[in-house]
């Protein structure tokens, strides 16, 4: 179980540091000059009960955060599982 557990803290450390980057990198990119240059600023839409602000750029980022959470969580329930 021990063994397993360390896997999947590395997979989560993996999900948590690429979605970190990410996260920094999309911030990067959508406050920059080159996100969405030739579009007036609009006041608002919105489309049904979202606002449509162009902020669903960072969901790969946040789905990245998500899973490594999820797998940390799973590693440390497994860590402390004593059977093997």
């Amino acid at each position: 179980m021990r063994k397993t557990a360390l896997f999947v803290g590395l997979l989560a450390t993996a999900c948590l540091c690429s979605g970190g980057w990410l996260l920094w990198a999309t911030h990067r990119f959508f406050n920059g000059a080159d996100y969405a240059p030739h579009v007036v600023t609009m006041l608002s839409y919105e489309a049904g009960a979202v606002e449509a602000d162009g902020s669903g750029i960072f969901l790969p980022a946040a789905l990245l955060l998500g899973i490594g959470l999820v797998l940390g969580r799973f590693a440390v329930k497994l860590w402390r599982n004593k059977a093997e």
